[in-house]
């Protein structure tokens, strides 16, 4: 494989940790003089995780951000390491300092620190300060920003239409920060109207010139993001894709999937440089970055190596649960919950509660049994939500559940903006994910009193 960058894992990999380790040890020994090529991962915490058996539990980004601690925030940083190195992984595509800017975008929502430029370059820096300690190389993404938009680049093309003193001044702003002393970052497939129309980031000199090595003073490797996303799909071929990114100034050109397109995007590179369309200095500094960034990576550790911090993940659960608006507490068995689409973790995780039929929000029979039920229970409705503020029947069926049990509690499972598109709810809670450690973390702010000390890590505009 000599000429290739190294190698990323997708969770189709990873069937478990055991096999994930078997997986790397036999890629490392394709090249024994090459004892430690580059192998990656798409390992963010919360919803973006290839591998979550046998781990310590990871929390959302948004989690963090709402739990607001540079402490926690190393910790869990240096966890992840551990945890990817007894995986035999060295470097994460992580963490994201995008801004959850559009609170309809779902691509990135809860995989954001927050909204404030400073304080997710703060937590982020911790957090990949913690990752690099323990030996794992992190990969600030999704640069120029991709919180601007609702606009889903793994289907579609998005467009950053921001004045240039906003880009400048709030997206970039995080990148800014971080990217001077970074070793890694990852360019998304987004057009920035104000730097060039034409082309997405991943493929556009200017971006990649302007913004990325002058603008943020990088100096590091440039990875695109995975050449097969939709966005590209207008941008020709996988290989004329991955030759356009590295003429335009990628060092990297990542192709998630489809390896038989890997020799014919390395031709593609060749024949540009022989017909003139790319000059070879530009190949030769890639591979002089490449080549850097190698020589920095680490070995793997054993697999029963212990964590440092195998609980931190389940501490900054605790600690971001947000208390938005009223009383959000009552007895398990006082209570009755209203699932939007969730699974019955919450319930499992407080003994005692009981569910309403399962709800489906647009369905008039089926919100008319959920009152009923509700009505013959006695007991105060908990309503939990999953992205109901993009769906319109899920929110009328929530104001409808309101009106006639005004001191129902309404928990958003992943980002706050439940709460925000129903400020007719008195009581709201948030936790920031909808697996089982967010829900657990919940439940004991729900139902048995634990604090609810988190900090909404994004401004509400009716909250």
């Amino acid at each position: 494989m000599r000429g290739f960058g190294g190698y990323v894992l997708f969770a189709r990999n990873l069937p478990s940790l055991e096999r994930a380790r078997a997986l790397t040890d036999a890629l490392r020994a394709l090249r024994p003089d090459d004892p430690t090529p580059l192998i990656a991962i798409d390992q963010e915490g919360g919803r973006v995780a290839r591998l979550r058996e046998g781990l310590a539990p990871m929390p959302s980004m948004m989690a963090v951000g709402a739990a607001d601690d540079l402490d926690l925030a190393r910790k869990l940083g240096e966890q992840m390491a551990h945890d990817l190195r007894r995986m035999g992984v060295n470097l994460d595509f992580a963490p994201v300092l995008d801004l959850a800017i559009d609170h309809a975008s779902t691509v990135i929502g809860t995989r954001s620190f927050g909204d404030n430029p400073e304080r997710v370059a703060d937590l982020a820096g911790a957090f990949a300060g913690g990752m690099g300690r323990r030996g794992i190389v992190p990969t600030f993404k999704h640069f120029p920003g991709h919180g601007s938009t609702a606009v889903d680049s793994h289907v579609a093309l998005p467009t950053i239409s921001l004045p240039t003193a906003v880009l400048h001044l709030r997206d970039l702003a995080p990148f800014r920060d971080l990217l001077p002393h970074a070793r890694a970052a990852m360019v998304a497939h987004v057009v920035v109207e104000s730097v060039d129309r034409e082309h997405p980031a991943t493929l556009s000199e200017a971006v990649m010139r302007t913004l990325l090595r002058e603008s943020c003073s990088f100096n590091g490797v440039a990875f695109t993001d995975d050449l097969e996303m939709g966005a590209l799909d207008r941008f020709g071929t996988i290989p004329q894709r991955a030759a356009a990114a590295i003429r335009a100034g990628a060092d990297c050109a990542l192709i998630g999937e489809r390896l038989d397109d890997a020799l014919p995007a390395a031709r593609e590179i060749a024949e540009l440089i022989s017909r003139g369309e790319m000059r070879e200095w530009r190949l030769r500094e890639a591979g002089m970055r490449m080549r850097m960034l190698r020589a920095t990576l680490s070995a793997p550790i054993p697999l029963d190596a212990p964590g440092p911090f195998p609980e931190v993940g389940v501490t900054i659960a605790a600690r971001a649960v947000v208390r938005v608006r009223g009383t959000p507490r009552v007895r398990a068995n006082e209570s009755i919950l209203v699932r939007f689409g969730l699974s019955g973790e919450l319930g499992a995780a407080a003994l005692g509660a009981i569910e309403a039929p399962e709800l489906h929000p647009g369905d008039p029979a089926s919100l008319d049994r959920v009152l009923a039920t509700l009505e013959s229970s006695g007991r105060r409705p908990v309503l939990l939500s999953y992205r109901t503020h993009l769906d319109a029947a899920a929110g009328d069926a929530i104001r409808r559940i309101v009106e006639r049990f005004p001191e129902s509690i309404l928990v958003s499972t992943m980002e706050p903006f439940d709460i925000e598109a129903a400020p007719f709810v008195e009581h709201a809670l948030c936790c920031f994910g909808s697996d089982a450690l967010h829900l657990h973390a919940c439940a004991a702010a729900l139902f048995s009193g634990a604090p609810t000390n988190g900090k909404l890590p994004v401004a509400l505009t009716r909250g």
